[in-house]
């Protein structure tokens, strides 16, 4: 943990990146039709239907993943967004770069180019881990640093399949204390624990 000053402005320090609820979701889908509706869902551990269209799909799909092997690790997204609103992927409100005394700071990232990590199952099965940590720092636009943190895990996910559409929210919850009031730079620090990747995203922020 880095050290910060007397009067630390970061009260608060949590990072997401999706609900435990999505996660559960993607790791273990079951099988459910409804007739009525149309639909039908695949169950991770039941054979996968091999039509035209999806072996077309798969085929787009692995040179889709040869080029994402290629990427650079870095945020295709990166932009600070209200708190109060809906946050998903893709779903978001942009907030601008001035925030009040106690109101929460977030960061809406998106990654690209991350790696994926082959792993085995409880039952033998394939599945992919997806691992990232961040490091924040706070500091005044002189340098002083006023609080962070390093190494905080933001998630470790495992999938059946190589997920490329992935988000994180990175918030700084500020305390609401007027004499905070000023500008400051925000350094964050995203970290693909797979690859040993990583990359900064710097933001001014102004406390008024």
């Amino acid at each position: 943990m880095l050290t910060s000053s007397a009067k630390v402005i970061i009260a608060t320090l949590a990072l997401v990146i999706m609900s435990s609820a999505v996660i559960q979701t993607s790791y273990s889908q079951q099988l459910n039709s409804n007739s009525s509706l149309g639909l039908t869902m695949i169950s991770n551990n039941s054979q996968t239907a091999s039509t035209p269209n999806i072996m077309k799909y798969e085929a787009s799909r692995e040179q889709f993943l040869k080029v994402w092997d290629q990427l650079e690790f870095e945020p295709r997204v990166a932009t600070f967004v209200n708190a109060s609103d809906l946050i998903g992927n893709g779903q978001y409100q942009e907030h601008s770069n001035v925030f009040a005394p106690g109101e929460e700071i977030v960061l809406y990232v998106q990654p690209i180019g991350f790696g994926h990590k082959q792993i085995q199952g409880q039952n033998g099965e394939k599945l992919y881990l997806m691992n990232f940590t961040a490091d924040i720092i706070l500091s005044t636009k002189n340098g002083t640093i006023i609080g962070g943190g390093q190494d905080i895990p933001v998630t470790q996910l495992i999938s059946h399949y190589r997920n490329v559409e992935l988000l994180a929210t990175l918030t700084l919850t500020i305390p609401p204390d007027p004499s905070i009031k000023g500008d400051y730079l925000a350094k964050y620090t995203m970290n693909d624990q797979t690859t040993g990747k990583s990359f900064d995203i710097t933001k001014d922020v102004t406390i008024s």
